[in-house]
């Protein structure tokens, strides 16, 4: 009797693990969750449904650096890739984390995750648990999708995938804003057709005016992904990466990096000389550039979007915070909605694939991903 109640209490779990050394290789990994073992203050999150980008590819690029292997540690060799989700109340000793209740945060590219619940309250909590090591608050919150103005069942897909990516595009155009000056008359985004950057793009070309119209908004971009990123309609001009040279020298230019492309940012600087006025590096979208770095000194600024968000947080408070988000966010998804299309993908094996896509660098920019490790019946 007593073994059948402890099988009632366990769960069988998935996760795909990356190899930190050589991210290209995974592995699937199961294990089980017992709820019975459930301690006071703590909870477990069923990952339902969560979105995948170029992004996810920067957090394993960056895994090391910038500190992503922390917030779901595997081992010594082994990391999980952090993801955006939606995730379910399935177990709970917390009287503020309800079963059934329904959260959108930072996940584990798996099926569950336990979480200590610290500072709960009604719009959401944050998960403390001692192995958890993050680099900024931004990834702890758990928001309660039910108190969320933003959540819509028919957006989720939306959500899933744009809104962290927009979130730091919303904070690097403030940023750009708060420091840019009228000599500045290009500012060139690289990586043009991944989402965080035509984000970006969109915002910068709808806050010119106010800023004083001085600057042009440029993306450089692959020969495949020129056409499709032109099609956006949120550059002024869209460019190859072979047609640097046609950049304008006139006055000075900011680069906003989010390929991580070093060879490119060395061109850039000698192309651009004394014109280059700030160099800032956001991701690392093309993967392939990450081995066999040249030579040479980059004269950039790492962009960590949670600093600016705290910054401005603390300036504008949370309300105004929001309010100024949810206003960017509701341009960008009116200019974007019919542009993009949804694709889903199911279990372990087609998120391996696409995973796999996003290090070569063959994503489908005009599609938004849905990942999930059930079989979602049809």
């Amino acid at each position: 009797m007593s073994d059948n109640k402890h099988n009632d209490t366990q769960l069988n779990s998935t996760e795909i693990w990356v190899n930190k050394a050589d991210i290209s290789q995974t592995k699937v990994v199961h294990g089980q969750i017992d709820t019975a073992a459930l301690q006071d203050g703590q909870a477990i999150l069923k990952v339902d449904s969560f979105g995948f980008s170029a992004n996810n590819i920067s957090y394993a690029v960056t895994g090391e650096k910038m500190g992503y292997w922390g917030f779901f540690p595997a081992n010594e060799q082994w990391g999980i890739v952090p993801v955006w989700g939606f995730g379910t109340v399935i177990a709970s000793k917390h009287p503020r984390a309800q079963v059934g209740e329904v959260v959108y945060g930072y996940f584990p590219m798996g099926t569950h995750l336990l979480v200590n619940v610290d500072k709960a309250n009604d719009v959401s909590f944050f998960d403390n648990h001692p192995q958890r090591v993050s680099s900024s608050p931004v990834y702890d919150n758990y928001l309660r999708c039910a108190q969320d103005p933003s959540y819509q069942e028919d957006s989720k897909a939306w959500l899933l995938n744009y809104r962290p990516l927009f979130m730091t595009s919303f904070v690097l155009d403030d940023f750009v804003g708060e420091h840019i000056s009228d000599k500045v008359t290009t500012v060139l985004l690289t990586s043009a057709s991944s989402k965080t950057a035509y984000g970006c793009a969109h915002l910068l070309m709808k806050h010119k005016a106010q800023r004083g119209g001085h600057y042009r908004v440029v993306g450089l971009t692959s020969a495949a992904n020129k056409a499709l990123t032109e099609s956006f309609g949120c550059y002024d001009e869209v460019l190859e990466y072979k047609d640097i040279e046609q950049i304008s020298r006139d006055g000075e230019s900011w680069v906003l990096d989010f390929a991580g492309n070093k060879q490119l940012l060395l061109d850039l600087q000698d192309l651009l000389g004394d014109k280059l006025s700030r160099e800032v590096f956001i991701g690392a979208t093309d993967v392939k550039s990450q081995t066999n770095k040249p030579k040479g000194k980059l004269h950039g600024q790492l962009f960590f979007a949670p600093h600016q968000v705290k910054k401005r947080t603390e300036e504008w408070t949370r309300e105004g915070f929001n309010e100024r988000y949810a206003k960017a966010w509701s341009s960008f998804d009116a200019h974007m909605q019919d542009k993009i299309q949804v694709v889903e993908y199911q279990g372990a094996k087609a998120i391996q694939d696409l995973y796999q896509q996003g290090l070569a660098g063959t994503l489908n920019n005009e599609e938004i991903n849905v990942l999930t490790f059930y079989t979602i019946p049809r």
